[in-house]
């Protein structure tokens, strides 16, 4: 019969686990060329967004992207802790997570397209382009650069969760924004 863990052994082994992670993190990762790209890749599409926003609709737009990286890092959570895919190089040693995509990388593109691309049809051929630029082109210069490592994973499936997750949160903001304009 297989012994089951008790909470404190189980507490005890994550908590030796987290402070190994972080002597890993401030002895081999900060300060490393992939780190100062992941430095890079958190600051630069802010930048890029700031200049470009639509400040007329900067709480439309900012929901949004907030929503984006809500559900991004929640299911970046998911997928890191069922062995999906890990993080070898992280911004900061405090989460497991791609805190770049999550916060950065991924809302702001979302929220580019969603200020640029109106129609329905436009917002969906350019999420499509952008699922297949995240999943095919991005994830394996990512992997290529050791900082993802997809163990569970294809590259196929983040296609899908890329493009599933836009349409998704259109629609949910079309019901906020419909629910603001009626009330």
């Amino acid at each position: 019969m297989k012994r089951i863990p008790t909470y404190e052994e189980v507490q005890r082994i994550q908590s030796a686990a987290d402070e190994m992670g972080r002597d890993n993190w401030l002895h081999k990762v900060v300060f490393t060329y992939q780190w100062w790209i992941l430095i890079a890749l958190t600051v630069l599409p802010i930048i890029l967004w700031w200049r470009l926003v639509d400040r007329k609709r900067l709480f439309e737009i900012m929901t949004y992207g907030l929503l984006v990286a809500l559900v991004t890092g929640f299911l970046d959570a998911i997928g890191v802790e069922t062995d999906a895919w890990d993080y070898e190089y992280d911004l900061v040693p405090l989460l497991d997570v791609l805190i770049v995509y999550d916060i950065s990388a991924l809302p702001v593109t979302y929220m580019l397209i969603y200020q640029y691309f109106h129609a329905w049809r436009a917002f969906a051929i350019a999420h499509i382009i952008v699922s297949f630029v995240f999943a095919f082109v991005f994830e394996p210069i990512l992997m290529w650069l050791d900082i993802y490592h997809p163990l569970k994973w294809e590259h196929i499936y983040s296609f899908w969760g890329y493009f599933i997750l836009a349409i998704f949160l259109r629609w949910i903001m079309g019901w906020l924004v419909n629910k603001r304009n009626t009330a």
